[in-house]
């Protein structure tokens, strides 16, 4: 098994209050995560194609990604990643304010991790960083 050095977290969301509130959360989790954020699925793109495979092999890479952004929204983005050799296995969990159906089917067909509703997430931001934080401990990820 490979020792993980740090797991890096994008948080791609348009919201400013948003991004925050997630960077605080780990914060006050203790947690060991290194956090990225972007603004659109664009921004977000062009940071996760300038790294090389060696990047992602020693920093897994989880995404938080928002649905709906400027430039570029969240499906548009997971089709690009899910269409992406060196990207196509990061792990995504969508958060967003849409409760719609066809949003959750739109997703869960491109491969994502979960589906956080926001105003849910606000109820027990801690706690899901905590769940997120045990994702790793318990987790195997290729080495690419």
């Amino acid at each position: 098994m490979v020792a993980i050095k740090t797991v890096n977290f994008l948080v791609i969301d348009d919201d400013d209050v948003d991004r925050e509130a997630v960077r605080r959360q780990f914060q006050k989790t203790n947690t060991s995560f290194l956090i990225n954020e972007s603004e659109n699925g664009t921004e977000a793109l062009e940071f996760l194609r300038s790294k090389d495979q060696e990047y992602f092999i020693n920093n897994p890479t989880v995404i938080l990604l928002d649905l709906n952004m400027p430039k570029m929204g969240g499906i548009e983005f997971l089709k690009h990643i899910r269409n992406d050799s060196k990207l196509n296995k990061l792990i995504v969990f969508v958060m967003t304010t849409s409760d719609d159906e066809n949003d959750k089917y739109q997703f869960y067909n491109l491969n994502i991790a979960g589906y956080i509703v926001k105003e849910k997430l606000k109820k027990g931001v801690e706690n899901t960083i905590l769940i997120l934080d045990t994702f790793w401990e318990i987790i195997e990820m290729p080495r690419y």
